[in-house]
């Protein structure tokens, strides 16, 4: 029976990850997949428009919008979970100092770094393996470069919104600058004939109008990010980029191996190889989208409950990650492997030799689309559980060390056998990251966090009695060493806050559960509540209108003491729950 009931509990807590996911995953797979459809559109335009020459300046410039996006999402993925850390913490204003340092990082480095590449740009052609003569591909650098503090700021603007509980502006935000780059590629590419410069000009389109929505969660107030004067936090830049460049990185390795493929493929079989390789390139990166959409959406959540070191609802997240991402790579890998060469002629690879290197590659490359997927889940995992060194490990290999030494033998065979390097990177990766795993600690890599000090409980508005809960948890504060005052608190404080919401939303909605994690360390007991109802801060009722003599507001005896006995508190709604942290 206690088996039972334990069981019974665990399907009910899972009730707020399961929602967490829901809201989260939705939005961010939509506008993830949407952002990298823009971008096959742009190169599609350019394929049909200018051929391969124009396929081929894209692929030169890749290596552009890689380092930029080393900064911008390493900077950003790592602010915005130590961000969302610190809210489920309760510590808003440190959260935000996190966001404006990061913002004022980035867009001092893009335009210095931006200025420099313009004043270099022969230099930086031959860099990237381009024949500084080739005018159309100077034109689309040159282009990227001008236009960098613009594109590069949606990626604070979006993993900051999206932490600060509102991933459905988030994700609209960027959908929309989707959808208006592909309307802009047209007009500008094909329409008005702008080339190369045509696609830029509609990502930039695209970035004011991602700026100005997810800008609009922050001016209007709705959330904990505001634009206020602020220290500069060198200690946030260091965490921020230790977290964040855990996976980050993979942009940084991918410049470098783009680098590498552009002057291997050209010395192979020339221009046509780098057109049919941005071909793969730009589908990689629409399969990419479906790992991104999870990671996403599982950051928050699981910096959340790192905080509260609930280890549960960190694993019910990694399961639901997997599952759903792990079903749309593998239809889109099903599409990919049926269709490769309808895929090839939709870029304007008509030619016998284009069509011929394009389709195969697809063919083969969508061998690879699931384990990338599963490899990337886990390096976004290890990263949001602050195991850096691990996800960095994965990142690493598959991005860098392997997909070099597998560019290494298969560029031997030539082109019938180059495309076979990201099933041996990604599968190498993929089973040296399990091994290298099991052995740290576990595939989960939860031995780290402390549970020794905490408790998690879930009290159910059906049930008649709460106070064997309530007992629990007393029970497990005086085993932590608690005094009898302090256990008479707790106990007060955990009734006292779940009968009022219950009390409050009995009669306007279903079961209700509210679930309970206490933390008793160093002196100090912090609960993190978490609970299905209407939005409602228990916190923020007005308990000076009790009244003993006229036998008024008595039922708020209880709740005022436990106003006037907490250290500190703090309420967000946040993914569709009431939150609440309290210190007594």
């Amino acid at each position: 029976m206690a088996a039972e009931t334990e069981l019974n509990t665990s399907r009910k807590s899972q009730y707020f990850v399961r929602g967490a996911f829901r809201r989260f995953f939705a939005p961010a797979l939509f506008s993830s997949v949407w952002l990298a459809v823009a971008g096959v559109v742009d190169s599609i335009f350019v394929g049909n428009r200018i051929g391969s020459a124009g396929l081929a300046s894209i692929g030169f410039g890749q290596p552009v919008y890689l380092f930029f996006n080393i900064l911008s999402y390493g900077f950003s993925i790592g602010g915005s979970i130590h961000f969302a850390s610190r809210l489920a913490d309760g510590r808003e204003e440190e959260a935000n100092r996190i966001f404006l340092t990061v913002l004022r990082l980035l867009v001092c480095i893009y335009l210095l770094s931006a200025a420099l590449g313009i004043i270099f740009l022969p230099q930086l052609m031959v860099f990237l393996g381009a024949d500084p003569a080739d005018e159309i591909t100077r034109t689309y650098i040159r282009t990227q470069l001008t236009f960098v503090p613009i594109m590069f700021c949606q990626g604070p603007f979006f993993y900051f919104v999206n932490a600060d509980g509102d991933p459905g502006l988030a994700a609209a935000a960027m959908s929309i600058s989707g959808a208006v780059d592909t309307l802009f590629s047209y007009i500008f590419i094909v329409l008005m004939g702008l080339g190369v410069r045509g696609s830029v000009y509609s990502t930039v389109v695209g970035a004011v109008l991602m700026l100005s929505i997810s800008g609009s969660h922050i001016f209007r107030k709705k959330g904990a990010l505001r634009f206020r004067r602020s220290r500069f936090d060198r200690r946030a830049v260091v965490l921020s980029a230790r977290t964040g460049f855990a996976t980050a990185s993979q942009y940084l390795f991918q410049f470098i191996t783009l680098i590498a493929v552009n002057h291997l493929l050209m010395r192979t079989a020339g221009q046509v190889a780098v057109a049919s390789f941005d071909v793969i390139y730009n589908l990689s990166l629409l399969c990419a989208a479906i790992s991104d959409g999870v990671s996403i959406a599982i950051e928050p959540m699981l910096s959340s409950y790192r905080s509260e070191r609930n280890l549960g609802n960190i694993c019910t997240t990694l399961n639901l990650g997997l599952i759903w991402g792990g079903l749309f790579s593998s239809i889109l890998a099903g599409v990919l492997a049926l269709f490769p060469h309808e895929f090839s002629i939709l870029f304007g690879m008509t030619d016998a030799e284009e069509l011929l290197y394009a389709s195969r590659g697809i063919r083969i490359f969508s061998l690879s689309v699931l384990p990338a997927m599963i490899n990337a889940v886990f390096s976004t995992y290890y990263q949001s559980i602050l195991r850096e060194w691990l996800a960095f490990l994965i990142t690493c290999l598959r991005s860098l060390v392997l997909y070099l030494l597998a560019l290494y033998f298969c560029i031997r065979g030539g082109m019938d056998t180059f495309w076979f390097v990201f099933l041996m990177a990604e599968g190498c990766t993929l089973l040296i990251g399990f091994l290298i795993s099991m052995f740290t600690g576990g595939i989960r890599q939860l031995k780290g966090i402390d549970i020794s000090h905490v408790k998690t409980a879930l009290i159910d508005s059906s049930a008649e009695d709460i106070s064997s809960v309530i007992g629990q948890l007393q029970d497990f504060c005086e085993q932590q060493g608690a005094e009898v005052r302090q256990i008479m608190y707790v106990g007060l404080t955990i009734e006292e806050i779940c009968v009022v919401i219950i009390d409050r939303f009995r009669e306007q909605m279903g079961d209700i559960y509210i679930q309970v994690t206490v933390v008793a360390e160093n002196g100090e007991t912090t609960f993190f509540l978490r609970d299905n109802a209407f939005a409602f801060n228990p916190m923020a009722e007005d308990t000076e209108c009790i009244d003993l003599e006229g036998s008024q507001g008595l039922d708020l005896m209880g709740l005022r003491i436990v106003q006037k006995k907490a250290k500190e508190f703090y309420y967000r709604r946040y993914t569709g729950f009431n939150t609440m942290v309290i210190r007594l």
